[in-house]
């Protein structure tokens, strides 16, 4: 009896520690997919589904099809600010390195997101050597990094405001991204996989982001090695459609030897 009860309690354990897992990795992605947790616990789909159900029993997560979503609102759900401090380090080379790609007289547009916060930081450096610059963006992030800086060209997109992520999204956004051709397009990510391409949390998020896509002759992904081999909530392009991928150096070999077979610089920091 006694190693019965024993036994128990570590399956117990062993549970409470894969769902505070699956948690933490919804909080950090914005979504976890069924198929990726059943692979990476090796346990059947039907027991992840029965932890998502649980974990939305608790108000933790909202289950969606094929998976489920960080809960708006609850306790443990990331602020912008928060995941800006999340992985810091590996940002700021990122965004540093990233920066060093506008040249000058560059038109460039920014996407919303953290690691995009940091090639804003950067370029707001190198503005006066890379000049005139125009910056075209949606991220009220980036633009009050860039918005003291002189002789630059910076237009803010209108649409609704998401402040999850501090950026603006919408039929305006859309419709004010029509007649513009840029140089180049700095895209954030909140997953990287060969499956599902490069992903974000939010739907709304990725209508704009593919729009900038349609714009921009050189797309460049900014990406911490976290991200890579997880998939957000929906698609926004291909890995095959981006020009460079600036990553850090954890991002797995294999994952960088098939983008490079793919035609995709790119760049380990």
């Amino acid at each position: 009896m006694a190693s019965a009860s024993r036994r128990t309690l570590e399956l117990r354990a062993g549970t409470d520690s894969r769902r505070n897992t699956i948690l933490q990795l919804a909080r950090d992605h914005g979504v976890v997919r069924v198929s990726e947790l059943s692979r990476r616990f090796d346990i059947s789909e039907v027991s992840i589904r029965r932890d998502l159900a649980k974990l939305e029993e608790y108000g933790l997560l909202r289950r969606v099809h094929g998976g489920a979503v960080s809960a708006p609102g609850s306790a443990g759900a990331r602020t912008f600010d928060s995941r800006s401090a999340s992985r810091l380090d590996e940002k700021r080379r990122i965004g540093q390195v990233a920066a060093q790609l506008v040249e000058r007289g560059d038109c460039i547009i920014l996407d919303s997101g953290t690691t995009v916060l940091q090639v804003a930081r950067h370029i707001a450096r190198i503005a006066d050597e890379r000049g005139p610059l125009t910056v075209i963006t949606p991220s009220l992030a980036a633009f009050r990094e860039l918005a003291h800086v002189r002789g630059l060209q910076l237009f803010v997109l209108g649409g609704i405001y998401q402040p999850d992520y501090q950026t603006l999204v919408g039929p305006q956004t859309l419709a004010n991204l029509r007649g513009f051709h840029v140089d180049k397009l700095f895209l954030g990510a909140d997953g990287l996989s060969l499956e599902h391409g490069v992903t974000t949390a939010d739907i709304l998020e990725a209508e704009v982001s593919r729009a900038m896509v349609q714009i921009a002759d050189r797309i460049i992904v900014v990406a911490d090695s976290s991200k890579v081999n997880s998939a957000g909530f929906t698609s926004i392009i291909p890995l095959s459609r981006m020009t460079t991928l600036v990553t850090d150096a954890a991002t797995p070999q294999p994952f960088v030897d098939n983008l490079r077979m793919q035609g995709v610089e790119v760049v380990a920091v």
